[in-house]
């Protein structure tokens, strides 16, 4: 799989790394997963599933993580057919929602697969 990398609003100080999944607000984790389904995620580097061979395993894993003041960033690789890459970046005010730098934002695109 190629190299993951965050978009470039992630790159930028102050941005403070995330290492775990429960270093993430419950909020950001449950918004992510009603994005595709209720699916799990693997912790960054923990056991997953990249085939599209169900086998028990997460199909999804963090790579990186981490927000900027109320915005969280996050990208994970999703297994199947063909493993591929996602970027969710979510911003918590006024409410949680989708912003700028996702790589799927539902209201511009037909069908967006997470």
């Amino acid at each position: 799989m190629a190299a993951v990398t965050l978009p470039a609003i992630a790159q930028e100080p102050p941005y403070q790394p995330a290492t775990s999944l429960s270093a993430i607000p419950p909020e950001v984790i449950s918004a992510l997963t009603m994005l595709c389904n209720r699916c799990e995620f693997a912790d960054f580097n923990a056991p997953w599933n990249l085939t599209d061979v169900i086998n028990g395993l997460p199909q999804r894993r963090l790579v990186k993580a981490g927000h900027r003041g109320s915005q969280w960033i996050i990208q994970y690789e999703h297994g199947g057919y063909a493993p591929h890459p996602h970027t969710v970046v979510f911003e918590l005010d006024p409410k949680i929602h989708l912003a700028k730098g996702s790589s799927c934002i539902p209201e511009k695109l037909q069908r967006c697969e997470w």
